[in-house]
């Protein structure tokens, strides 16, 4: 009599593990496909414009290296102009350099003072 209960638990023990291997199987697959769907280029742009409209720090900083960036070039073809002349273009990328950084370190120093207004 023992012996038929101790192989009837056995076997209640085996259903229940395989009825939960069953179920963390689904969990996996579930997950899997998850993972899947979110490495889709598709989905990661969508994510990093997403990502982007929300923060104000992304937005802050292109807007800050794109008025550097624009300071720079113009004060570079103001130097340039038309000349083709060695050392003029290379005062004129240096230049650039500094009034690129300029533009940008001070839009920064503004971002910031709003920040703690």
């Amino acid at each position: 009599m023992r012996r038929v209960n101790e192989n009837q638990l056995l076997d209640e023990k085996i259903r229940l593990l395989k009825i939960k291997h069953e179920h963390d199987f689904e969990i996996l697959r579930a997950q899997y496909h998850t993972t899947i769907d979110s490495m889709k280029p598709v989905n990661i742009i969508k994510e990093t414009i997403h990502d982007f409209k929300a923060s104000k720090e992304i937005k802050n900083s292109l807007l800050e290296t794109t008025l550097g960036i624009a300071g720079g070039f113009i004060t570079r073809k103001m130097m340039v102009g038309k000349s083709a002349s060695l050392f003029k273009k290379l005062s004129a990328t240096v230049a650039q350099y500094f009034v690129s950084n300029f533009i940008k370190n001070k839009a920064e120093e503004m971002t910031s003072n709003e920040q703690n207004i």
